[in-house]
């Protein structure tokens, strides 16, 4: 089997219909993830839960081609190449937020179905309601989604997704917004020019963090 931390990585914009390969990279890049292994029974569980959400929340993208992918390419049969999906960015354009009635309600039963048996169910819907509360009126990008395969994180790879969307958005004088629950991504998204600008905190559960980078100019 290819060894993937060897092969060059290239990034390229998906158009509409994002395919399933992607929820599972996602999935594996998140796992363990502080607010899913509070929803969830046991890891198994927590794995099942991070690729279920993440199925309904890349469905509704799929009117947008606003995802990115990296793919790992396998150059060693000559032309007949090979690539795997080793990361994705899937983001929200402005005219994406806010969501419509139709789609709103969509993603509310496909999150509800997966939640109904999760753990801390009350808590965890505090939290999704005052994140939903937050999140900013103006026109802005929305990253919903960002992440690695572990075979190939710390090899810039989720640089290089965050900065095809920051583009795009810098393209249009926008800002970029998103929420993380993870403490060690605060860093990682300061070096690209996001500020933390508020603190999700409900007693019991993980703490929350929205961020956002304002546009740059073009040189």
């Amino acid at each position: 089997m290819p060894d993937l931390r060897q092969q060059p990585i290239e990034i390229r914009q998906l158009g509409k219909k994002t395919p399933g390969e992607v929820v599972s990279v996602l999935a594996r890049a998140f796992y363990p993830d502080p607010v899913f292994s509070f929803f969830a029974h046991d890891r198994l569980h927590e794995y099942s839960l991070l690729a279920k959400i993440f199925q309904a929340f890349v469905a509704d993208t799929d009117n947008f081609d606003t995802t990115w992918v990296a793919e790992a390419v396998d150059g060693s049969a000559g032309q007949d190449s090979t690539r795997q999906v080793v990361g994705a960015g899937v983001w929200l354009p402005p005219e994406g937020m806010p969501r419509g009635t139709g789609r709103e309600i969509m993603l509310n039963v496909r999150a509800v179905r997966v939640l109904s048996r999760a753990r801390n169910r009350v808590t965890g819907f505090k939290i999704l309601d005052k994140m939903d509360k937050l999140h900013p009126h103006e026109p802005h990008w929305y990253l919903l989604l960002l992440g690695a395969d572990p075979l190939v994180q710390g090899k810039g790879v989720g640089t290089r997704l965050l900065q095809a969307g920051m583009a795009r958005a810098d393209a249009q004088g926008l800002p970029c917004y998103l929420e993380t629950q993870k403490p060690e991504n605060l860093a990682f998204y300061g070096r690209h020019g996001f500020a933390v600008t508020n603190t999700i905190e409900v007693p019991g559960a993980p703490t929350v963090w929205t961020m956002q980078r304002e546009p740059k100019p073009a040189l």
